[in-house]
């Protein structure tokens, strides 16, 4: 099981969300570079970097992939997309996914497994803060690609099933992916690698350690 030790990160006087970007910036970057279905060839490179400020997760996602798609809306279908997501855990019983699009179109949701999932209101996510890049003909394994990030501020109030006071010294478990179902070649990367026959990222046994500073 991978650990990921989150550092924190003063932003007091940052009122944009590019200064705090400019700041992620000097922080190393994670790679979710677990294949769990090798059968999906995953033409893509993903990486991100996390931090917090004590009252927001801060999380950075840097990734260069062949192909490009974001046709979902707040709350949709946001794995068909070029798509990035967080799920994450603050105790024993359910979890929330934070899915994101390179458009910053985001899907939320919370509950104990796949099935029986509910959304958490628009109003709600409405509270997250982001911004995207998205440069085209980069070069990806000699193929004309794509390189996006998008840079998310994750405010502690989103988190609505639980009263989270601060993240410092806040210990939780969970996972990062990269995937796209909807793209011509469909991809489902992991950080914390995951043991299932199929796709599958609601799989929280396999959640890694997340360990706020």
């Amino acid at each position: 099981m991978r650990r990921l030790e989150i550092p924190f990160i003063d932003t007091n006087g940052l009122k944009e969300i590019e200064q705090i970007n400019q700041l992620m910036g000097g922080l190393k970057t994670t790679p979710i570079d677990c294949n769990p279905w090798p059968v999906y060839q995953a033409n893509a490179d993903a990486k991100f970097s996390m931090a917090h400020n004590g009252q927001s997760i801060l999380l950075k996602y840097i990734i260069a992939e062949k192909y490009l798609l974001a046709n979902e809306k707040t709350n949709g279908n946001i794995h068909n997309d070029s798509c990035v997501e967080l799920f994450i855990a603050f105790d024993n019983n359910g979890y929330y996914n934070l899915e994101f699009n390179c458009l910053g179109f985001t899907k939320m949701g919370y509950g104990t497994g796949r099935h029986g999932r509910r959304l958490l209101p628009v109003d709600v996510i409405k509270q997250l803060s982001f911004s995207s890049k998205i440069n085209s003909n980069s070069t990806i394994n000699t193929n004309t690609g794509f390189d996006w990030e998008i840079m998310l501020v994750i405010p502690k109030e989103i988190f609505t099933k639980h009263q989270i006071v601060s993240f410092h010294n806040l210990k939780a478990k969970g996972n990062f992916y990269k995937c796209g179902d909807g793209l011509p070649q469909p991809h489902f990367l992991t950080w914390n690698m995951i043991e299932a026959e199929h796709p599958d990222f609601h799989r929280k046994e396999f959640f890694g350690e997340l360990a706020f500073s």
